[in-house]
């Protein structure tokens, strides 16, 4: 493991705040350490997990950032019904938006 978990829940919440995706920051948000066993096979990568849409939804829902754990590079979000592929200003030290669906 290359990044604690704090480590993860502020690159997390970077992430967020780069593309201006608004979540509930009132609600808990939790990091969760796969090894590669569960999500993607030999691939070690954390979930950063928030909660947003009550107003939109009547109830929060989840929405995930995947962030490999050896780069240390947020790869993806996915939302409901949605994903977010994720790309990396290394120069400007900022997450943008490279893809999304829908």
């Amino acid at each position: 493991m290359t990044l604690t978990e704090e480590q993860a829940l502020k690159l997390g919440k970077k992430v967020m705040s780069d593309i201006g995706f608004e979540y509930d920051q009132k609600d808990e948000i939790t990091a969760k350490y796969d090894d590669g066993k569960i999500l993607e096979q030999g691939i070690n990568i954390w979930l950063v997990s928030f909660q947003y849409g009550k107003e939109d939804y009547g109830r929060n829902v989840g929405v995930h950032v995947s962030i490999y754990d050896n780069e240390k590079l947020a790869v993806s979000i996915s939302y409901r019904n949605g994903f977010i592929a994720l790309g990396y200003n290394a120069e400007k030290d900022k997450y943008f938006v490279k893809d999304k669906r829908p």
